[in-house]
């Protein structure tokens, strides 16, 4: 029997007045990009800025964020508590490459608006989240 591969998504979030990471409000989080993937029952959560494409070569900032809960994979609209509301840019499934307390390699497979099947593979290491070839062998040692 084949195991289902665990699933990711990942969510546009536009905060609330309550939106901030820090216990400064005066220090606002900007619209950004919540990058989820299932794992050991919650999902390890990073963001970054808004992206326009998920093109390979596609590099930027990430920041690790506290594991959130599996109902994000499915949910979207209003957070609650004047912390915003997020929406689903896409949703499917991954398989791990390379995995650490520093590095984070996986690669994700999900359909585009066209019905098109997509891979990438997601390294997320030093601050940085890069897309990379969606051939799992081309990031592999």
């Amino acid at each position: 029997m084949n195991a289902i591969p665990p699933r990711f998504v990942i969510l546009r979030h536009t905060p609330g007045s309550e939106g901030t990471r820090s216990q400064e409000p005066s220090e606002p989080v900007p619209t950004h990009f919540d990058w989820m993937f299932e794992r050991d029952g919650v999902l390890k959560t990073w963001a970054t800025e808004p992206l326009e494409s998920f093109a390979e070569g596609v590099s930027t900032k990430v920041e690790k964020l506290a594991d959130h809960r599996v109902h994000y994979l499915d949910f979207q609209g209003d957070v609650g508590g004047d912390r915003g509301e997020v929406r689903q840019v896409i949703a499917g499934h991954f398989r791990v490459i390379e995995i650490d307390t520093e590095l984070f390699v996986a690669e994700i497979t999900w359909r585009d608006a066209q019905g098109r099947m997509q891979s990438r593979v997601v390294e997320i290491a030093a601050g940085y989240l890069e897309l990379k070839s969606g051939s799992a062998s081309a990031a592999s040692p």
